[in-house]
């Protein structure tokens, strides 16, 4: 399904994340990045945050995130209302939605009990890529290099995401039709009282982008 892109001036919430594998199962995020994106394809917020895993991190050769690295984070658990919330009222977006991502991040809240099926469905970079740009290979950093966009430190959450942010409002201003479907998540009710700051909960890299 392709949908108008900005449709209805609704918002995007776009993410990537880094897993201990290819194998979904309730504890394998060890990193996450959310950028929001408004209807016009500006970047308008940044988040991101190490998660610990309660197994090993997985492969430190692709992702660079060591053990030690996240012996302090949050766990999922920890940091799932807050996350939902960079979500509520958006459309998601990925690089890869329904093949990879989002199949994590939606296993990851059911695990916690918060229903977010809408993540699977919203819009994936990768199949608008594959529609408009030569290639293959369609991967990031080849769209990427392709329209102009500068990726460093790549499989860094989120150098990835604000590079999935900028792909996104590429095709936005160039009026093109997104592939993905316009279903903003739903806001989480009822709010638990008293949450600490977002800023408190997560635990990004110490590698800020410049």
């Amino acid at each position: 399904m392709s949908v108008n892109s900005g449709a209805a001036g609704t918002g995007y919430a776009v993410f990537d994340i880094e897993t201990t594998g290819l194998s979904v199962h309730p504890d394998s995020i060890v990193e996450i990045a959310v950028v929001h994106v408004d209807a016009l394809g500006t970047i308008t917020g940044t988040w991101d945050t190490l998660l610990r895993p309660r197994s090993g991190v997985g492969p430190t050769w692709v992702h660079g995130i060591t053990d030690s690295m996240v012996r302090d984070a949050p766990r999922f658990s920890d940091i799932a209302g807050h996350l939902y919330e960079l979500f509520a009222g958006r459309i998601a977006v990925a690089h890869n939605l329904p093949g990879f991502d989002g199949r994590f991040v939606t296993a990851h809240f059911d695990e916690v009990g918060i229903e977010a099926s809408a993540i699977k469905r919203g819009v994936c970079t990768l199949k608008t890529a594959r529609r408009l740009l030569p290639g293959p290979p369609h991967k990031l950093e080849n769209c990427c290099e392709r329209v102009g966009i500068d990726l460093s430190d790549a499989h860094q959450a989120l150098a990835d995401t604000v590079a999935t942010a900028q792909l996104l409002g590429h095709f936005i201003r160039s009026g093109a039709r997104l592939d993905g479907a316009v279903v903003p998540l739903r806001p989480l009710l009822p709010l638990p009282a008293q949450r600490a700051p977002i800023e408190q909960v997560f635990r990004p890299r110490v590698t800020v982008l410049s």
